[in-house]
């Protein structure tokens, strides 16, 4: 009798630790969803969207051995938009806010793509930032460059196939 009791207790313990469980994760959903839904949002924004723009056909095209002072005016604001927007986006990343699953599967390719046209730019930037003796000067986009390597590591492809709502086979 005493056996079934430590038993029917041990069961119920068991379920009780996986409702609270179950309970947390639905917690960390609900309290991250809001950022996730505006991260995404401001990403397909018309400024943001100009921004990949003048990366993409423009920022070749300028002087970026002179960092940020090489491109147009307009292009600087353009580029720093774009930079902060996914410095901040690998803040949450890294720090656990929002995961890299659902960031990759739908922000990976621009954050490869964008990382790999401004790389020049933000070296020489963070070089000027030496010279004129800031601190810390490679924390400039560092958060944007680690979220480059997390995209990396959990490429779009994988982070869609790997959700268990991920129907496309192959894509």
């Amino acid at each position: 009798m005493e056996i079934a009791a430590l038993v029917v207790s041990l069961v119920a313990l068991g379920i009780s630790g996986a409702v609270s469980w179950r309970q947390l994760r639905l917690t960390e959903h609900a309290n991250t969803l809001p950022v996730v839904v505006d991260l995404f949002r401001e990403h397909r924004s018309v400024r943001l969207a100009r921004a990949r723009s003048f990366v993409h056909e423009e920022l070749p095209a300028c002087d970026l051995s002179l960092g940020l002072a090489g491109l147009p005016a307009e292009g600087q604001e353009l580029v720093r938009e774009l930079a902060w927007y996914y410095d901040n986006l690998g803040a949450l990343v890294t720090h656990g806010v929002v995961e890299i699953e659902p960031v990759s599967g739908y922000l990976g390719g621009s954050v490869v793509t964008v990382w790999e046209k401004m790389e020049p730019l933000v070296a020489v930037e963070r070089a000027r930032r030496a010279r004129n003796s800031l601190p810390d000067p490679n924390r400039w986009q560092e958060y944007f460059e680690n979220l480059y390597h997390l995209v990396r590591e959990v490429p779009p492809e994988r982070a869609r196939a790997e959700s268990r709502s991920w129907r496309l086979a192959g894509r």
